[in-house]
């Protein structure tokens, strides 16, 4: 499943870099419940729990960055599972500036196996487009200082 986005914020393209680059800060951008931590500077572990359709429970979570060219992208992938579910993803970031506006583009690719993978797409879908973009709204609302 492949989701796309972009947005803009009133800051200078190193400052999105470092916020995209910092595991825990992205991460607490989630509106499911959660826990992170960075084990070291490309890896990050933690838990999410959360639901699609009527499956629901708490994932067990593992993510490395992939790409850090700074100040223009980040990557990173994911791998998680639980309740006899699983999910990969790969996540990514890229930046551009002009002005003092940082210009930022998102994609992110999921797989899901289990089943959750067997709830049918249009039901995945609008989970994970609901969830995905509430994730890069509460970012962008993070990095113009307002409550996320």
């Amino acid at each position: 499943m492949h989701e796309e986005g972009s947005f803009e914020v009133r800051r200078d393209r190193e400052a999105v870099y470092a916020f995209f680059t910092d595991a825990k800060l992205l991460v607490d951008c989630l509106d499911d419940p959660h826990t992170v931590e960075v084990t070291d500077e490309w890896h990050f572990t933690g838990t999410l729990t959360t639901g699609i359709g009527f499956i629901r429970g708490t994932f067990r979570m593992n993510g490395e960055y992939t790409e850090r060219h700074s100040p223009d992208r980040v990557a990173a992938k994911i791998h998680g599972g639980g309740l006899g579910s699983g999910v990969d993803g790969l996540i990514r970031t890229d930046l551009g500036e002009a002005g003092g506006v940082t210009t930022v583009r998102w994609t992110a690719d999921l797989t899901f196996s289990g089943p959750v993978a067997t709830l049918g797409e249009r039901i995945i879908r609008s989970t994970i487009e609901k969830k995905t973009q509430g994730l890069f709204d509460r970012a962008q609302r993070t990095l113009e200082g307002r409550p996320a």
